[in-house]
């Protein structure tokens, strides 16, 4: 009987957790893609681009999108159960509550777990495609309005360059571009004045820089040119494209898996750096999954309290919950960052506080019966 009741209580579940999950990650893709409208009609950009960005977004957002999934499923079969009386008559047979959201708190934890995989294996890989995407945007952009970068100073490793003009390609490859007045400093192996290389015109092939007309002036330690030298052509091999030398090149917390943030977390402790950004992003790696049990524990009773005041009225208070768990999870985690948190204590807070409140409302929805 009891075997038969789960897969009830869980096939009332499957359709709305879909329902949610989808409905929420095509929001949160709108509320990305629709700040850039604008931008990918303006320079052209196109639509594979465009898809590519959508789909190394949606790990992240299946990770984020989880646990309000597993409320939202959990509060709907809860309120649909008990305006239909049928959880009234499954007390009436013996059944604790307990042992009645069983299947639910199953649920939850499977997510738990999914989101942990997705958020370890899944996401670091998607997150650096991610950002790769957004530069291959940025180089669209630099041929549709080449002013965008002119007269800007980009940085790489032990280079500077300042750029006068920049020409797309007639073919529209992002990845060959003209350049005009270029000027490019190398900084010295140790103390003193940068290598300074202008030249009149450059083509940009990728990763390869050629320099046309180019003139190199060595600065000696009293600031005046020691050495000049010209040439009608100059080979730069940067292997970097143009549109990552504005970025930073290392990888953000939030690309790398859990085995990464422990090693980096002990390299700067060793090294006496601040490693707090990554403890956060490590806990948080454990935490926010997590948080589809703790939405699990809590939305059942929350619902099961409410059905009867009103159709939605416990799957409106679920998406309340929803509401409150990822500001509290904002408020945390800004405080974890700043110092003020520990960053263990910062990434759990929503989880205890959740756990805490799920066991509390349980247990007095038991009572009350």
């Amino acid at each position: 009987m009891l075997r038969r009741l789960d897969q009830y209580l869980i096939s009332e579940m499957i359709l709305p957790f879909l329902g949610g999950l989808i409905l929420i990650i095509v929001m949160l893709i709108g509320n990305t893609l629709f700040p850039l409208i604008q931008l990918i009609v303006k320079n052209g950009i196109p639509l594979k681009v465009v898809a590519k960005l959508v789909v190394f977004n949606i790990p992240t957002l299946i990770v984020l999108t989880l646990p309000a999934g597993v409320a939202l499923s959990a509060a709907w079969a809860v309120n649909r159960l008990e305006r239909d009386s049928e959880i009234t008559a499954i007390r009436m047979a013996g059944v604790p509550l307990m042992r009645l959201f069983l299947p639910i708190f199953i649920v939850g934890l499977c997510s738990s777990l999914f989101a942990l995989w997705v958020g370890d294996r899944v996401v670091p890989k998607a997150q650096k495609d991610f950002t790769d995407t957004q530069n291959e945007m940025f180089a669209y952009s630099l041929q549709a309005s080449p002013t965008v970068s002119a007269n800007k100073v980009f940085t790489f490793e032990k280079y500077a360059f300042h750029i006068g003009q920049i020409i797309k390609d007639p073919n529209g490859d992002p990845n060959h571009l003209r350049l005009a007045h270029v000027t490019a400093f190398e900084s010295p192996a140790g103390e003193g004045f940068p290598t300074l290389i202008t030249a009149q015109t450059a083509d940009y092939d990728k990763n390869v820089w050629t320099l046309h007309d180019a003139v190199v002036q060595v600065i000696g330690p009293n600031g005046f040119v020691r050495t000049t030298a010209s040439g009608k052509s100059m080979l730069l091999n940067l292997g970097v494209p143009l549109n990552n030398l504005a970025s930073n090149d290392f990888e953000r917390p939030d690309e790398l898996s859990i085995s990464e943030l422990r090693s980096q977390m002990s390299a700067l402790g060793r090294t006496g750096q601040d490693n707090t950004a990554v403890a956060v992003e490590l806990y948080s790696k454990f935490a926010l999954p997590f948080v589809c049990l703790a939405f699990a524990l809590c939305a059942p009773p929350l619902a099961l309290r409410f059905a009867r005041t009103g159709a939605y009225t416990g799957i409106f208070l679920s998406i309340v919950m929803v509401w409150v768990a990822w500001n509290t999870l904002l408020l945390t985690k800004y405080l974890g960052l700043s110092g003020k948190l520990s960053p263990l204590i910062a990434a759990w807070s929503p989880d205890i506080l959740f756990f805490v409140l799920g066991t509390w409302m349980l247990w007095r929805a038991e009572k009350a019966r």
